[in-house]
C-alpha cells in the first residue's frame, strides 16, 4: 500500500513539475502527464525484469527505476499533450 501511495504522489509531482519546463500551454493537461508518469513509474518499478530490482525499495516498489520510468514516460506524454493542444486554448484565450 505504501508503494502505491508513493507512486501516486510521485506521479503527481512529476506531472506538475513538467508544467514549468519550456513553454506551458496545456492548463490542466499536467494531470494527463501525471497519469502517464504513474504508468511509467509502475512499468519502471515492476515490469522491467532484472533492471527494475536495483536501488532502494520502499513498500515493495523500487524507487529509482520507478522514478526513471515516470520521468521518461511523463516527458513523452507531456510532449504529446503540448503538440495536440492548440496554443492559447488551454488558458481560455483564443488564437
Amino acid at each position: 500500500m505504501l508503494g502505491i501511495a508513493i507512486l501516486v504522489v510521485g506521479a503527481l509531482v512529476v506531472g506538475w513539475l513538467y508544467r514549468y519546463v519550456g513553454e506551458n500551454q496545456e492548463g490542466w493537461g499536467w494531470l494527463i502527464t501525471a497519469i502517464g508518469a504513474g504508468v511509467g513509474g509502475f512499468i519502471g518499478s515492476e515490469s522491467l525484469g532484472g533492471a527494475s530490482t536495483w536501488g532502494p525499495e520502499t513498500g515493495g516498489m523500487f524507487v529509482l527505476p520507478a522514478l526513471i520510468g515516470a520521468v521518461v514516460v511523463g516527458g513523452v506524454v507531456e510532449w504529446v499533450v503540448r503538440q495536440v493542444t492548440p496554443k492559447g486554448q488551454a488558458r481560455g484565450m483564443h488564437a
